[in-house]
């Protein structure tokens, strides 16, 4: 299967929504609890594009809708956390074991290569064997893992830490 990525584009807001809504509704991936809708996936599109340091990238896999999408995001708002980002790549359930999230991780790590970005994070929550494994393949080394960070679906849930080094 061919998977193309590109730029993320505020046309994509309704697709993304519909690989991401449902890990929110329906599993601890993330750690968010509303579901986006259009319009602030777009406006969470348009942040991000303000920093190139913040790209979003979808990969379409044949003729069908999006098949995944990836970004980095600033790791935390404080001035000092510029040079850090968190980066996270969400795959639609039908795409799982594609190859989709390395296409799209490839491109990301092309494109921050180039910019001013000193280290990128993975918070996954565990157990997620598979998402540790694309995160090692790509340099990530695990560094820490928070115990019982998270509450969601009245359970706490650990977050395991990932740093990849970049510059």
């Amino acid at each position: 299967m061919t998977v193309i990525v590109r730029g993320a584009e505020a046309a994509d807001a309704p697709a993304i929504n519909a690989i991401y809504n449902p890990y929110i509704l329906e599993s601890v991936a993330t750690f968010e609890t509303e579901p986006y809708s259009d319009e602030s996936r777009v406006r969470w599109l348009g942040a991000l594009a303000a920093d190139p340091r913040h790209p979003v990238f979808v990969a379409q896999a044949g003729a069908s809708a999006l098949a995944g999408f990836a970004n980095a995001a600033p790791f935390d708002a404080r001035q000092a956390y510029e040079t850090s980002v968190k980066v996270s790549v969400f795959v639609a359930p039908n795409h799982h074991g594609k190859g989709v999230a390395g296409a799209l991780y490839e491109t990301l790590f092309q494109a921050l290569q180039v910019e001013d970005v000193h280290r990128a994070y993975a918070l996954i929550v565990s157990p997620n064997a598979a998402s540790a494994v694309l995160h090692q393949r790509f340099g990530f080394a695990h560094v820490a893992t928070l115990n019982a960070v998270g509450r969601k679906f009245g359970r706490f849930h650990d977050v395991m830490w990932f740093e990849k080094k970049l510059s």
